[in-house]
């Protein structure tokens, strides 16, 4: 039931609306009454009503300042101002505080009536507005994190790299065109800590982390990955990377200084240099991964504190990367393991490359491959049906053993592209034939098969020589003339219906085909 509070120094006047609305109205109340603008501000604070008709001229605070009290209170409160003040002042006031309307005393009891009732309307139209709000906000504080993770694994996984990042970016409002990577590692880090009691240690905190890493810093907060957290965090084009760099250890002590006192754990932070977003930020998250490595617990190390280190050719690897994708996709497995092992030497010359460094260059290319397995369809393989393959391969901590589970990788991928193809084109061979059988009375064309098999005309044209040996009109025609040697047996019919039945238009063009593939004409076949 809605409430309603009238407002004047006239009780003759409050009686009278009173009575208006109480037979007029049975789901409307009047909660209260005032006959003064002071009287009327503590009342609206008590009551809280839905509808206020207010007077303007009273002792004391008048209407117009009674109102500006009671909007900072009650903002979704409908008003109505019924007065017998008509100055122009008065009335310009109140629309500026989004007064519902103005009446003038006398005011007609329908006219009164009608207002009240679209005040409600009103009132609940608004009711319904904040309520579809709430809902909005609160299933996108529930689809948030969904898609901060879906940016996270964007930035380390997705080769269509800026496409996807401008997507999730434009979702979650974020105009900053460069920004890096921190990785927080939990429990004990490195490659002989406990890395499985330590994820499931991130696991059952990660909330709790989240929301400190979020209320201290404006960054995209991803999911748990084994015993790390990846946090994106957006920056101006405009700052200076210094200064940025200073300004977000200094607010990472902060988190980690909490973190730390709710965990009770040791947690160490690797921080990635800015990359914009023309550039891949896998390199800013391999980056902070490589600084871990130089963190002993509760510190942060920033990539530029540490000592430079020689970094592998990225043109001479991504060159490789763009190779082995390219033979994965035909199904050479030779070829691409062969382009794989140029790839790992290349990160494996420099002594001083981590395990996690070679670890994260080759992030995004095993996920590639894997995104190459699902656009094929590759069923049947236990390795390839193992969604959980990211975190199998997080956890690997020898180099050597990487090396041998990315071949065996690239040979199922590989393997079970090639059987893929194979089989495909094998289905779309027999469908095609299978449709020119069906239909080779009619005229049909190149396109016409193609569409049938949904391949393009000039693709199709090349794929059916390659798989049965011959071209379309020669299979098709093959087809007819084997069709017509029957239908020539039944001397019922005539050439020129079998020429008809068979799907050619010309007699003549018929019998010059017939003898060009059988050696004589309809006529000898027939005798």
């Amino acid at each position: 039931m809605l409430k309603i509070m009238v407002v004047d120094d006239e009780s003759i006047v409050i009686e009278s609306i009173k009575y208006i609305i109480e037979k007029n109205f049975k789901d409307i109340k009047v909660e209260c009454i005032a006959h003064s603008g002071r009287e009327a501000i503590e009342k609206a604070e008590a009551t809280k009503p839905d509808i206020i008709l207010m007077d303007i001229k009273m002792p004391g605070i008048n209407g117009i300042d009674a109102i500006k009290e009671i909007k900072a209170i009650l903002p979704n409160a409908q008003i109505i101002i019924v007065s017998a003040c008509e100055q122009f002042e008065y009335a310009k006031e109140a629309v500026n505080l989004g007064v519902t309307e103005y009446l003038l005393k006398p005011v007609n009891r329908s006219r009164m009536v009608e207002i009240i009732r679209q005040a409600a309307i009103n009132h609940e139209e608004a009711k319904a507005k904040r309520k579809r709000e709430l809902d909005l906000k609160e299933k996108y504080e529930q689809v948030l994190p969904i898609l901060e993770h879906g940016l996270i694994y964007a930035i380390l996984l997705n080769e269509d790299y800026n496409e996807q990042i401008k997507n999730y970016k434009r979702i979650l409002e974020i105009n900053e065109e460069k920004g890096f990577i921190i990785t927080f590692e939990i429990g004990e880090g490195g490659e002989n800590g406990n890395v499985i009691g330590s994820s499931v240690l991130s696991q059952n905190f990660y909330h709790k982390m989240r929301d400190v890493i979020k209320n201290e810093l404006n960054s995209v907060v991803g999911p748990a990955m084994l015993n790390r957290i990846i946090v994106y965090v957006p920056v101006s084009v405009s700052g200076d990377d210094y200064q940025v760099r200073l300004e977000t250890v200094q607010t990472t002590e902060s988190i980690l200084g909490k973190l730390s006192q709710k965990l009770k754990t040791g947690i160490r932070v690797g921080i990635g240099s800015t990359k914009s977003d023309n550039e891949n930020l896998l390199i800013s998250f391999s980056e902070s991964l490589r600084a871990l490595k130089y963190a002993n617990d509760r510190e942060i190390i920033h990539i530029d504190d540490i000592p430079e280190e020689q970094i592998p050719d990225t043109d001479f690897v991504e060159k490789r990367i763009k190779m082995l994708l390219e033979s994965a996709s035909s199904g050479d497995t030779k070829e691409s393991i062969a382009i794989f092992i140029q790839i790992y030497d290349e990160l494996c010359e420099n002594s001083k490359n981590s395990t996690e460094i070679i670890k994260g260059r080759l992030l995004e290319l095993i996920v590639m491959l894997h995104r190459l397995a699902n656009d094929y369809q590759i069923e049947g393989n236990e390795i390839l049906q193992n969604n959980d393959y990211l975190r199998e391969y997080l956890s690997i901590n020898d180099k050597q053993i990487i090396k041998r589970w990315c071949i065996r990788r690239i040979e199922e991928i590989t393997g079970g592209i090639k059987n893929a193809k194979t089989s495909r084109c094998h289905y779309l061979a027999t469908a095609a034939k299978e449709y020119i059988d069906k239909h080779y009375n009619e005229e049909i064309s190149l396109e016409d098969v193609s569409k049938a098999v949904n391949l393009s005309p000039q693709y199709f044209s090349r794929f059916f020589k390659q798989e049965t040996g011959e071209n379309f009109i020669d299979y098709l025609t093959q087809v007819r003339i084997n069709k017509a040697i029957e239908l020539l047996k039944d001397k019922n019919h005539s050439i020129k219906e079998v020429c008809f039945m068979i799907g050619y238009n010309d007699p003549n063009y018929f019998s010059r085909i017939f003898k060009k593939v059988t050696g004589y004409s309809p006529s000898e076949q027939r005798s």
